[in-house]
């Protein structure tokens, strides 16, 4: 790895106190299930193929529930094992790596789940951002003066340059058939595969960013706050209302949107960050907010915080310049069942009563 890109491998943070909680509650879940087994009723059990009932083994249980297990607690926050200089893109793989582009250090950091670190993409330069399809194909935008590139990165580790746009793009997105959106102010461009770029649409406000929903189908966040679905046609449908100062737009659970965006109204406190990722607000087809339905607090984030990404589970990654770290707070864990062995979901809530809370981290 050469001197610019500034990648150092550091041990992950450890957490004495979580491990030694997490050991006492296993534990304790440990010991209720052995409970619940050693009073339930012997349950009869009859073998297809044998002409004799076979019993189950003594004190099996039947049947037992794996509903997801609320633990009031704080979030874990680590800070990733890569040194960034100047992160400009978070991008999360359906599988769970995480891609961060540094545009400073000319390269694209990809962490392993096991906590490996490697280059998806190095010696490039002027990245701005970066997109990870659900087939684990990564894709890069590159800019500087008044035209881009985008690249693909092949799974042997080379940069593959694919289109030259004669434009700054602010955004990108990649749809299910292959053909690229690329956004210039109130512009929405296509890239076919065979390179031919066509204007498409003409938005009714400057763009901001572009994403895919669950149905991969473009989604666009514009400057006055409104989503809009960019439908086969091209034509525009309007599905939600953002936080005001919403820069970002990603897929949240649910198949709902977030955004992130610096916080206009009062009342937080005073050594809280201004800037959060909030859900955007369901509109109805006649163009208003969803009764009951408003762009809400997920979770309030350092100052600087430039782009964020959501892990399969829901969880919650963050690349900052200012800070020089890509962090990650988790709350979603999944745990075997001392019983049966299958993945049950473990919820960290500071606030367990209220579930729809917000948490600071």
């Amino acid at each position: 790895m050469s001197d610019h890109h500034q990648a150092q491998l550091i041990l992950p943070t450890r957490f004495g106190w979580f491990r030694e909680r997490a050991r006492r509650f296993l534990g304790c879940w440990c010991f209720c299930c052995l409970t619940a087994a050693l009073s339930a009723p012997v349950v009869a059990q009859t073998v297809p193929g044998d002409s004799s009932a076979r019993v189950a083994p003594l004190n099996a249980l039947a049947t037992h529930r794996h509903d997801p297990i609320i633990v009031r607690s704080k979030p874990v926050i680590e800070r990733l094992p890569v040194k960034v200089i100047q992160p400009v893109d978070l991008q999360v793989t359906s599988d769970g790596r995480i891609l961060v582009a540094d545009v400073q250090a000319r390269c694209v950091f990809r962490l392993d789940s096991d906590g490996q670190v490697s280059l998806a993409v190095r010696d490039l330069a002027d990245i701005r951002r970066i997109q990870a399809d659900r087939d684990g194909s990564l894709y890069v935008l590159t800019g500087t003066g008044g035209e881009s590139s985008l690249y693909q990165s092949t799974p042997d580790g080379q940069t593959v340059h694919l289109h030259t746009l004669h434009f700054p793009v602010i955004c990108f997105t990649r749809n299910s058939v292959g053909e690229f959106l690329a956004g210039h102010q109130r512009q929405l461009w296509k890239v076919g595969n065979d390179g031919q770029q066509t204007l498409v649409a003409r938005l009714p406000a400057p763009l901001v960013d572009l994403c895919l929903n669950a149905a991969d189908a473009p989604v666009a966040l514009l400057q006055d706050g409104l989503v809009y679905q960019v439908n086969a046609d091209f034509s525009l449908k309007c599905v939600g209302r953002a936080q005001p100062g919403s820069q970002r737009l990603l897929l949240g659970a649910g198949g709902r949107f977030v955004t992130l965006a610096n916080s206009v109204s009062g009342g937080l406190p005073l050594s809280a960050s201004g800037r959060g990722l909030y859900h955007v607000a369901d509109v109805t087809e006649d163009g208003r907010t969803a009764a009951a339905d408003v762009s809400s607090l997920l979770a309030l984030v350092p100052e600087g915080t430039e782009a964020a990404g959501l892990d399969p589970l829901g969880n919650l990654c963050l690349a900052n310049p200012d800070l020089r770290a890509v962090t990650k707070a988790t709350s979603r864990f999944k745990i075997a069942c001392p019983h049966c062995g299958q993945q049950t979901l473990m919820i960290f809530d500071p606030a367990a009563v209220d579930a729809d809370g917000a948490s600071r981290f």
